[in-house]
């Protein structure tokens, strides 16, 4: 078996799209500490998925969209996490299928798709923040977001990607957050404003900024694949956050300096408001 071969075959492994040029399970030559280690490694594999609690969630899907000026952590964080379950995760573009979708950084990613050529109902539907202004504006993605989160399991979202699943109608009467500067224009759109790092309320979840989406994508990978895989996962990104300053949140920040950030981000927010009728 060639190492692209092994690696599509180990539960819980995440290859990537290219597990060809990975060398991990791969040895060359006469190296017995490498081949022990191989073997360590797929033993080490199967007892993970053996444990009690763990199931992989191979026939589900995981549709992440990308629209120009996506924030790239919204993305990168959750995606960490799910890969690693077993699911297919597609990330669907708002515009062509066969063009890169530049981040709000520049850094591009490839889609898999389209969102107006995926039928399948997918088990986790995930709207990254950012430029979400875009968004909002492109009327044919903002009606292909509400088709599929009419038919998704988890409808879900980091940072100001709240802002559109609301905008959308897919939170109307439903609890959520979002990045603290615009979490307030959530009650605009018909949903109620909640000051958490995430908000769960029925099949919506819902991130507040940026990092917390690396806590939502913990939070499915429990529900996909169950709290022990989970927990092993947040192990193996060694996730313990301590800031080198503790200025995450308003409450911490202090006063003169949230009023810079929020005046840093206004124009994101102008943006975001619901039209007045």
């Amino acid at each position: 078996m060639n190492n692209s071969d092994l690696t599509a075959t180990l539960p819980g492994h995440s290859s990537g799209q290219n597990p060809s040029a990975s060398t991990l399970f791969s040895v060359t030559g006469d190296d017995p500490a490498k081949r022990d280690a191989i073997n360590r490694s797929i033993s080490a594999h199967e007892a993970l998925a053996a444990l009690p609690g763990v199931r992989f969630a191979i026939d589900k899907t995981v549709l992440i969209v990308l629209h120009p000026g996506f924030e790239l952590l919204d993305v990168a964080g959750p995606f960490h996490f799910l890969a690693a379950t077993g699911a297919t995760v597609e990330f669907v573009s708002t515009g062509p299928s066969d063009e890169p979708v530049p981040s709000g950084n520049g850094v591009t990613l490839m889609p898999t798709s389209t969102i107006s050529d995926t039928f399948t109902a997918p088990e986790v539907l995930l709207v990254p923040g950012g430029d979400t202004g875009i968004l909002l504006r492109d009327n044919q993605a903002m009606t292909e977001l509400k088709r599929l989160g009419k038919e998704a399991t988890y409808v879900t979202s980091v940072c100001s990607g709240s802002i559109a699943l609301a905008a959308a109608g897919l939170l109307h009467g439903h609890r959520a957050t979002s990045h603290w500067s615009v979490r307030h224009l959530l009650t605009g759109y018909g949903a109620i404003e909640v000051n958490e790092r995430i908000v769960e309320d029925g099949n919506r979840l819902t991130a507040a900024g940026v990092t917390a989406g690396m806590d939502l994508g913990i939070r499915l990978v429990s529900y996909l694949c169950g709290e022990d895989l989970a927990r092993f996962a947040v192990l193996g990104a060694e996730y313990a956050p301590k800031p080198p300053y503790d200025t995450g949140t308003p409450e911490k920040a202090g006063a003169a300096l949230t009023n810079l950030s929020r005046n840093f981000l206004a124009p994101l927010e102008e943006e975001l408001r619901a039209p007045v009728n």
